[in-house]
């Protein structure tokens, strides 16, 4: 696993996800047909979802120091989500919003400490009446990011019994993907009669509807060796075999995507996923030099069309690719100020990216 394409296949998730939200959101963004379909065909969150799997089960089985693994994981999300929340209302502030609505103390007090903490599906009314109506929509995930990650030191915690060594713990990691494939498909299919309830959308940004996503990439890391004999060097047709399954489950069976995707193209979408972290494996390090601007065009992407809305900033037909200039731009400082100097006080990271490019030949793991 030395070498691999993890940091620009999450900034194209995070650039799918950002596409897919300025095209719904911002009056006259618009792109072909056929390009926005296939683009839909690669929902992101599910993509970044598989990819923690992989990754955040790989760094904990090489380092499960309890104390060290919260650290990282700390320094991985707050440092920049701090910062975007406070950049964010600033943007609001600017645009003159709280000027013109009442902001009580203690909802702004409740809704910054959900923010900042693990609350981040949180959205006070006040916030209603601003351009789409929630400022950070997409931040809903780290919530459920941050479940993962308390449930990983548990999940291995029952590893560590004698009768769940070696393959009895990949036996358990499969029976735990069905039974939450079955929690998936019953909140996708209670949508139907329960959209509208607390309890349902509770329910949403809680791990359970899309634990077995994160599982199969745990799965997947401890098949390793197995699935890169069969699939490194292959994206070309695993890609087009995906392409070929997408379009006959959305023209033919009806299948939906997005984060609600169908398992068995979430299956099909992590063995591309997986193919294309391994072919080419030194192509992310050329083209982005260890830049991992991902979770910043994550966070910022949402405040960023938000503020577009909000003023009315440039001609329709130019905000979706102003809207994604901006967001790059401010994304990349992120990285630059506070993401790579954070990630640096990191121990036993397994992808140090404050290393030089050259240096990714020895250790490329995140």
């Amino acid at each position: 696993m030395s070498r691999n394409n993890f940091d620009l296949i999450r900034l194209s998730a995070a650039l799918q996800v950002a596409l897919v939200h300025a095209l719904a959101h911002l009056p006259g963004a618009a792109l072909p047909a056929a390009l926005r379909t296939v683009i839909e065909w690669f929902p992101g969150v599910p993509i970044f979802f598989f990819i923690s799997g992989f990754l955040i089960s790989r760094s904990f089985e090489r380092n499960p120091v309890l104390r060290q693994y919260a650290l990282n994981r700390a320094l991985r999300i707050y440092p920049a989500l701090i910062v975007c929340f406070v950049i964010s209302l600033v943007s609001v502030a600017q645009t003159g919003y709280f000027s013109t609505t009442r902001v009580p103390v203690s909802q702004l007090l409740v809704w910054s400490a959900a923010q900042l903490s693990i609350g981040q599906f949180y959205n006070p009314d006040f916030m209603r009446h601003y351009a789409v109506g929630v400022l950070n929509g997409s931040t809903w995930t780290i919530a459920v990011e941050l479940q993962f990650y308390v449930l990983v030191p548990l999940l291995y915690g029952v590893m560590r019994r004698p009768a769940v060594h070696g393959r009895a713990f990949e036996h358990l990691l499969l029976a735990l993907i069905v039974v939450f494939v079955l929690v998936n498909q019953m909140y996708v299919h209670a949508a139907a009669a329960h959209a509208r309830p607390l309890w349902y959308r509770l329910a949403g940004v809680t791990f359970a509807p899309w634990f077995y996503m994160f599982l199969i990439g745990v799965l997947a890391q401890r098949w390793f060796e197995s699935i890169h004999a069969a699939l490194h060097g292959r994206l070309p047709w695993v890609l087009a075999g995906y392409l070929s399954l997408a379009w006959v489950a959305q023209r033919v069976l009806g299948w939906g995507f997005g984060n609600s995707v169908n398992p068995v193209l979430f299956l099909a979408l992590g063995v591309v996923t997986f193919a294309a972290a391994f072919s080419r494996p030194t192509l992310s390090d050329r083209l982005l030099r260890r830049n991992d601007v991902s979770y910043g065009v994550y966070i910022y992407h949402e405040p960023v069309i938000n503020y577009l809305m909000a003023t009315g900033l440039g001609a329709p037909w130019i905000r979706l690719p102003l809207a994604l200039a901006v967001t790059l731009g401010i994304a990349y400082g992120s990285w630059r100020l506070v993401e790579r100097p954070a990630l640096n006080l990191k121990k036993h990271s397994l992808y140090p990216h404050g290393a030089a490019p050259g240096a990714a030949q020895r250790s490329r793991m995140t």
